[in-house]
């Protein structure tokens, strides 16, 4: 059995599906002992769980949060030190990804978008570093996007700037932390297989493989980025796009 992440915990937003479930995954199965889960529908989260434990032996803890929710993000921190003894991960996935044509794109669904996307990002790095400056070892992985190299494809503008400001947040953490040994990276896949895409015509993605990520394509090098591998990574956006952004 891999062994890479024995005795180490995480904590992962968005965990109940998608790309955060897969990276939750990919670290269960290299040995990570322990997870919290953390998603606004409690009832997949506790789904996931239980299948990730069973597959895995990872122990894993469900925390309802909302991530446009100052108090939840702090009652998640303080969940994950109730249920583990502490945590070196933190891997940020929750997010919205709305596709409000300009005109429509109100104050409040402009702030909706970065209030989860980009705000509760921020706080959840907020709160994790409390701890993680503590023991002078992190690793964060934010989940960004190609939207904010290039723009939204079929995507909102809020997404592609609250995605925008994720990965410059990423770097202005990364030079912040780095003297405390926390590393703060960030992915940016391109259009992924996921329930948030399913319903969406990504045609003009212009991706040459011919095919549209998969949850795993993305886990696997959160999985890298989380991974004492990386130490000498920190303040990056890797793409992962199958070609449709080269830079």
């Amino acid at each position: 059995m891999n062994k890479e992440f024995e005795g180490k915990y995480a904590v992962v937003t968005g965990g109940a599906g998608g790309i955060s479930y897969e990276a939750a995954k990919a670290l269960a199965k290299k040995g990570l002992s322990g997870v919290v889960l953390a998603d606004l529908n409690i009832e997949q989260a506790t789904e996931s769980a239980k299948k990730l434990e069973e597959g895995t032996g990872c122990h894993c803890y469900p925390c309802k949060v909302d991530v446009s929710n100052p108090e939840d993000i702090e009652h998640l921190f303080e969940f994950a030190l109730e249920k583990m003894p502490t945590f070196h991960i933190l891997v940020n996935g929750a997010g919205v990804c709305p596709t409000t044509p300009i005109e429509d794109l109100d104050a409040d669904k402009w702030d909706w978008c970065m209030n989860i996307n980009l705000r509760g990002a921020h706080l959840c790095m907020r709160e994790a570093i409390k701890t993680m400056k503590k023991q002078k070892y992190g690793k964060i992985v934010n989940i960004s996007s190609v939207a904010a190299r290039i723009g939204g494809i079929a995507s909102s503008v809020s997404y592609a700037a609250s995605k925008g400001g994720l990965l410059s947040a990423t770097k202005s953490y990364a030079k912040v932390l780095g003297t405390y040994n926390i590393n703060v990276n960030a992915v940016c896949p391109s259009v992924i297989n996921t329930n948030m895409t399913a319903n969406t015509n990504y045609s003009a993605a212009g991706i040459p493989l011919g095919r549209l990520g998969e949850t795993d394509d993305v886990a696997e090098v959160i999985a890298f980025l989380a991974s004492d591998a990386s130490k000498y990574i920190t303040g990056q956006g890797i793409d992962i796009n199958g070609g449709s952004y080269m830079n």
